[in-house]
């Protein structure tokens, strides 16, 4: 049987024709649409868009142009064959504006109202005879996240004239009828024309008569992508004949695109199988099908893993099907003819027929430098910066000594059953270097015990131990342990920038009940000064903590920690999925793991006692059946990650706005932050707009000594993505599901089944969320690598992060290897909120803060609390970042204290700040800390910190000032330690524009450092 489906499939091939007519029993379907198949002529009217940013109504984005006949007096009528596909049509207002006047028509009547036709009667306007009928009319909340709703049908008519034609006095045969000349769409963005321009019922119902079968597929270019679901186009079913075939132009080492529709009328297809032939020419030449993928049916995860998906169509519905084919480069010019074969479970299978004509032009990148061509649709199956090898800087490869596991800073004793004995630091309490000293941070190991029914803890017995290093990047770890009653399996891990992961299995023997399972973290006190999550602002970890799950927060673990030394922990299980995160988490909340959940009697407690902070995370009991195995996966991260470059940061200052490269220069600033919403990064995470104009600011911006970088990532997707149906046809995988809403565009268009997101006023960007953890992190990842490779971006500017820091790795990987130094700067509104979960931002993104250079965390931060929460929250030092402030151009002191400022965005500038660095040369200067106890320079009051930077003879002082009160602070000077002689010293406040003015100060005089204010001030040798 199979020898003779290929001999059918030859036969049709040598049945093919060049052209594109029919030719045997393979009928090509043409590429351009035809307006004769269409009763009115589609085009773009071209009116003004409303101001999106505040409440409005509006006529809609769509219209019918209508013209009556001339001269005729009294009530005419028109039929508008509009084809939509909004649901409910009948539902919705219809307002009919004279073109001479601009005035809305009042008297009009709806006779019907459904989705392939309107039937109007209405009054015109004396001497008036051109009019549009507006069908979609709608009003909006408008701003960002645009509340929008259709109009409802409203009686503005006359009583008198409306009851005239309630009652028939006019007979609506006898009418004058009105002549549609167009259908208009505000623009051509908004056009339904051609995918979206529905069939009739009885186009439909002849098409399947004439064509008799239990499914049709319906072949279609790259050009035009499918984008009705509930109907069919008009494209595919105005001629009689079945298309089975498109034929088109390629070229050599293209990666073409292309659909499929499968629709059946009355049958749900189930478990679709697809298979392919291989391309082949009349004179031989072959294209494997090797070459050919189907994005629907599976591919490859962000992981790198294969994946299958099962395929199935409701009937009624279409469901699109996207393929694509690599074209070889040393390919031969030649007509190639290949099948398409589709196979629904328990029906016959049927067949595309293919036809490219390779032309003996080579293309570049696949074709990705035209991402309308849809080429990069290739890009969700790359596993692009994967390399397991690469390592970024300043990190150092792993080193194994038998159980004593060494990274940047930090080493891990293990022990016997593979659980750390000790965790060390290195890291200095300035955090800007190493030191040959350790400090520990746990107190005791860390254990993982089974409590029995009577209170007694298992007592595991080792069975084996193997640790390996199979790349440079990373080491891991196997133990068995048992005791009468479970075997447990340890699997960790160990990555170079500190990810410490494990997955424990506990394996019961038999039938048995457990008063607890627990896992216990004894940590040094001073190793646990500080905390963050668990419901907990950032700040002093306060003595203990009781705490339950609870799906509403996005809670899972806690950072104990202080300056330089620290551990991050979340218990999860094998069924975790990332949550959703800035303003969306309650739409897609954590999946409680079960292991540690346990149906609400599993929890944390956080004692501390004499010099000990204990974390008890416990489950409660429960019954365990024979064989049952129960996953505890716990994820640790070992802070801090890297020592600050204080050069680096000092050096490093962002002008967030899209402004002339020359203003920049003028400003002092180092790099540019290209937001979307503008002239080249138009629209939200798709940076592929206006690409030539993008390119040449920056080189421009190369030349005189300044980087950019872009906004872009994961989390919403504008609207303007040109694969965006092609992500729809996937169903859930990448785009999220959701109630619809939002922008008018989304209504009328994507319709249903997606959550709206963003929109961008200014440039009318409207965008849907999209996941983190699905192929699109393949596509985003490939992006990046386009965009340093092509347009030589110096790195990037996310706004919150949807995704794992295994993407983050890639990204950098892939900027590495095209740009020597790059820089990734994260922002993020606070998410300690309700909508979010009441998560720190710290903690949500500390997994990611190993390969960010800079923290901007901005929006609704309480810039008001103590130093702590600074400290912890915002500044990024216990984790060897720094950072800047955001919300309302920050407290410039307070900010100082920690080596921030603001950066140039808004109406808000740190110039007066960096002129005064350039002038101290404070790039070249030591950071002490108020929390680096060896600081030479101190204040005596409790709620006023200081921080200097030291240069050589002289020394900057920030003091930041969180007292309600006015304060009189001395300052504690160590003479001998900064090496100055105190008779020859002068302390100055410098003159800092719009900040304070120059002033002279009395070296044993307190200062006055008015309430939440501060002071800069320069200890210095008299000249």
């Amino acid at each position: 049987m199979i020898h003779l489906k290929k001999t059918f499939y030859l036969i049709a091939i040598l049945l093919a024709s060049c052209s594109q007519e029919k030719t045997g029993t393979i009928n090509f379907r043409e590429k351009d649409t035809s307006a004769s198949n269409y009763e009115v002529f589609y085009e773009s009217g071209n009116w003004d868009h409303p101001n999106y940013s505040k409440a409005f109504e509006f006529y809609g984005n769509q219209r019918a142009v209508i013209e009556l006949p001339d001269q005729i007096a009294g009530n005419a009528q028109v039929i508008i064959p509009w084809r939509r596909r909004d649901n409910n049509p009948a539902e919705k207002d219809i307002i009919i504006v004279d073109t001479k006047t601009n005035t809305v028509v009042e008297n009009r009547y709806i006779l019907e109202i459904n989705n392939e036709y309107g039937h109007l009667i209405f009054e015109p306007n004396n001497q008036s005879s051109l009019y549009y009928v507006y069908f979609l009319p709608h009003k909006s909340a408008g701003s960002y996240y645009p509340k929008l709703t259709y109009k409802k049908p409203t009686e503005t008519q006359d009583k008198t004239w409306l009851s005239e034609i309630k009652l028939g006095n006019n007979e609506i045969a006898d009418l004058p009828k009105a002549k549609v000349i167009s259908i208009q769409s505000i623009d051509d963005f908004h056009s339904f024309f051609p995918m979206e321009v529905i069939a009739t019922q009885e186009e439909v119902s002849k098409f399947i008569e004439n064509n008799a079968k239990p499914y049709y597929l319906f072949p279609e270019y790259r050009e035009y992508p499918i984008r009705l679901t509930d109907y069919l186009p008009v494209r595919w079913i105005a001629d009689t004949v079945e298309v089975n075939g498109i034929s088109d132009s390629v070229f050599k080492g293209e990666f073409y695109s292309f659909q499929i529709g499968v629709f059946s009328p009355k049958e749900n297809l189930q478990d679709i199988s697809i298979d392919f032939t291989d391309f082949e020419s009349e004179s031989g030449n072959r294209i494997s099908k090797e070459m050919i993928t189907c994005f629907n049916k599976g591919g490859i995860d962000l992981n790198g893993n294969s994946f299958d998906k099962e395929v199935s169509v409701t009937s009624g519905k279409t469901q699109a099907l996207w393929f694509g084919i690599e074209i070889p480069e040393e390919i031969k010019k030649d007509s190639y003819m290949g099948n398409v074969i589709i196979e629904p479970k328990g029906f016959a299978a049927d067949t595309v027929f293919v036809k490219l004509k390779v032309s003996s032009d080579k293309i570049t990148n696949y074709g990705d430098d035209t991402p309308k061509n849809m080429s990069r649709l290739r890009w969700l199956n790359s596993t692009i910066g994967t390399d397991k090898d690469f390592i970024i800087k300043p990190y150092e490869p792993v080193k194994i000594s038998n159980k004593k596991i060494s990274i940047l800073g930090r080493e891990i004793m293990l022990n016997e059953y593979g659980f750390p004995e000790n965790i060390l630091s290195y890291f200095t309490p300035e955090m800007t270097g190493l030191k040959e000293s350790s400090e520990p941070i746990l107190a005791r190991p860390i254990r993982f015990d089974v409590v029995d029914e009577n209170g007694h803890s298992t007592q595991w017995e080792p069975n084996s131990y193997v640790i390996q290093q199979t790349y440079k990047s990373v080491a891991n770890w196997t133990s068995n342990v048992s005791s009468d009653d479970f075997i447990m399996n340890v699997s960790g891990t160990l990555e170079y920038d500190g990810m410490l992961d494990y997955k424990i299995k506990v394996i019961a023997k038999k039938d048995i009940g457990v008063k607890d399972i627990k896992l216990q973290i004894p940590m040094q006190k001073e190793a646990a000064k500080y905390i963050l999550g668990l419901g907990q602002k950032g700040g002093k970890f306060k003595n203990s903590i009781s705490w339950k799950w609870d799906v509403t927060k996005h809670q899972e673990g806690a950072w104990l920690g202080n300056i330089n030394k620290g551990i991050q922990y979340v218990l999860r299980d094998e069924n975790y999925s990332r949550p959703l995160n800035t303003n969306f988490y309650q739409a897609k909340p954590l999946n409680l793991p079960n292991s540690w959940f346990n149906e609400n009697k599993g929890g944390i407690n956080i004692t501390a006692k004499n010099d000990v902070v204990n974390v008890e995370n416990y489950t409660g009991a429960r019954k365990i059946k024979k064989g049952d195995t129960l996953n505890f996966n716990i994820r640790f991260l070992i802070t801090p990650f890297k020592p600050i470059d204080i050069k680096e940061h000092f050096n490093t200052r962002f002008v967030h706005k899209y402004v002339p490269v020359d203003s920049v220069v003028d400003m002092s600033g180092t790099i540019i932050n290209i937001h979307h919403a503008n002239d080249i990064n138009p629209y939200i995470n798709y940076p592929f707009y206006n690409v030539d104009k993008q390119k040449a600011y920056i080189e421009e911006a190369h030349s005189k000594g300044i980087r950019v970088k872009l906004y872009n990532t994961i989390r919403e997707l504008s609207y303007k993505s040109h694969e965006l149906f092609a992500l729809k046809s996937l169903g859930d995988e990448i785009l999220n599901d959701g109630q619809g809403g939002g922008h008018s565009w989304l209504q009328e268009h994507f319709k249903s089944n997606y959550h709206s997101a963003w929109h961008a006023t200014s440039v009318n960007d409207a965008s849907i969320l999209n996941k983190g953890n699905s192929r699109w992190t393949n596509y985003y990842v490939e992006g990046i690598n386009w965009l340093a490779k092509n347009n030589k971006i110096d790195g990037l500017y996310l706004d919150d992060i949807a995704f794992s820091r295994t993407t983050v790795k890639r990204m950098v990987s892939v900027i590495n290897k095209h740009r020597d130094s790059f820089v990734i700067d994260l922002h993020s509104a606070n998410q300690f909120r309700h909508d979010d979960g009441f998560i720190n931002s710290a903690f949500l993104y500390m997994e990611h803060f190993p390969f960010i250079s800079r923290l901007w965390f901005g929006e609704y931060f309480e810039y008001d609390l103590a130093p702590d929460y600074w400290l912890t929250e915002v500044s990024g030092i216990p984790f060897g970042l720094t950072g800047e402030m955001l919300e309302k151009g920050g407290h410039p002191y307070r900010g100082l204290v920690f080596g921030m400022t603001t950066r140039v965005y808004h109406i808000y500038s740190p110039q007066a700040l960096w002129k005064l660095f350039n002038e101290f040369d404070i790039a070249n200067s030591e950071m002490l800390g108020y929390w680096v106890d060896k600081s030479p320079i101190k204040t005596n009051t409790k709620n006023i910190k200081s921080t200097i930077y030291l240069n050589q003879d002289k020394i900057l002082i920030a003091i930041g000032s969180w007292s309600a009160e006015d304060e009189s602070v001395a300052l504690e000077i160590d003479w001998k330690t900064l090496g100055i002689d105190k008779k020859s010293a002068r302390l100055i406040s410098p003159e800092i524009k719009g900040l304070q003015n120059f002033n002279t100060f009395e070296i044993n005089t307190p200062i006055t450092i008015g309430k939440n204010n501060g002071l800069i001030l320069i200890l210095e040798t008299k000249k």
